[in-house]
């Protein structure tokens, strides 16, 4: 369990709810092996208890000497980032505690699961590695991905992922979706998405 856990993070990313700058999206294969990890009732969705087991598992391969606390040293040897232990770190005490990580870890459920049912269907889980690397409007600051707030959250990814400015996703800036994902978006044939196609094929790929 711990070695799955260890390389479904490690691929997608999902350490953080801000991924520096610099971080480069998964690609579509490593989040597909970084969700079906995950999903170790393979059922095509993340229950909140497999997230959970999934996080504390994390945590416990973290946890060198077993004693319920990450120090510096042991940081240095984990998968967890250095800004996800400073955000976790809610007491200031310069360790991080298992209460503490797990209230982060439940925290990032609870953005990525846009429609609220407990879940995270493959789309979801997919779309909140893409928000979280490019942000999101986030309009009545409560730390969700809004139904409401999606389209517009949507068109911002957009102008973030076209490198070339140029209105258009190739596959290749869109290289994070799967191929026929690519395809079913990409309603006029021309091999590129437009805004108005990428913000409709997450809203139907959304609805199911």
């Amino acid at each position: 369990m711990i070695r799955a856990v260890r390389s479904a993070l490690l691929t997608a990313g999902l350490l953080t709810l801000a991924l520096p700058a610099a971080h480069a999206l998964p690609t579509a294969a490593q989040i597909r092996t970084a969700f079906a990890a995950l999903d170790t009732t393979d059922n095509a969705a993340i229950s909140a208890t497999e997230w959970d087991a999934a996080s504390f598992a994390l945590f416990r391969a973290a946890d060198k000497n077993n004693n319920n606390v990450i120090d510096a040293a042991e940081l240095q040897g984990s998968l967890i980032a250095q800004d996800t232990f400073l955000r976790a770190d809610t007491d200031r005490d310069g360790r991080l505690n298992v209460s503490e990580f797990m209230e982060l870890r439940r925290a990032i459920f609870r953005i990525a699961d846009i429609d609220r049912d407990e879940f995270l269907n493959f789309t979801e889980y997919e779309l909140f590695l893409v928000m979280e690397q490019v942000g999101w409007l986030d309009r009545n600051q409560n730390g969700r991905i809004e139904l409401s707030e999606l389209a517009d959250s949507l068109r911002k990814a957009f102008e973030q992922l076209d490198g070339d400015q140029d209105r258009r996703l190739s596959p290749a800036e869109a290289g994070y979706l799967p191929a026929a994902a690519f395809k079913k978006f990409d309603t006029d044939s021309d091999g590129k998405l437009s805004a108005d196609e990428f913000v409709l094929g997450y809203r139907n790929a959304l609805a199911g």
